[in-house]
């Protein structure tokens, strides 16, 4: 793969994970501050779904069509599919850890009292 492609891909993965802290501290500002019950409308949640989906899919499957090779596109996948599927379960798997943290120190934070200030 030429190295400019992967600078490429690790920049819209540093933009991934910074927009998903931004959604996560736009959660937290809606749950903590506003005190609401619903945080994203259903109609929400499906666009988000479907534009994280879509940009995934066309990012990973475009970069293995583009890479070098005489393999048609689909041989092409097939034969870069580890390297598709361990990446995105390190992802869903970092992304599960922090919602997991987020829910336990909500709650803990939430049963007890306010910390006293200094």
């Amino acid at each position: 793969m030429d190295p400019a492609i992967g600078k490429i891909l690790g920049m819209a993965m540093a933009y991934a994970v910074s927009s998903l802290g931004l959604l996560l501290a736009y959660y937290n500002y809606r749950k903590r501050i506003v005190k609401a019950e619903q945080i994203f409308t259903p109609t929400a949640k499906v666009i988000l779904g479907l534009v994280a989906g879509i940009a995934f899919l066309a990012i990973i499957l475009g970069a293995a069509v583009l890479s070098p090779g005489e393999a048609s596109a689909w041989a092409k996948i097939v034969t870069h599919l580890p390297g598709m599927i361990i990446p995105a379960l390190i992802f869903g798997m970092s992304y599960w850890v922090t919602w997991v943290l987020y829910k336990h120190f909500t709650k803990t934070l939430g049963a007890g009292s306010p910390p006293e200030k200094p």
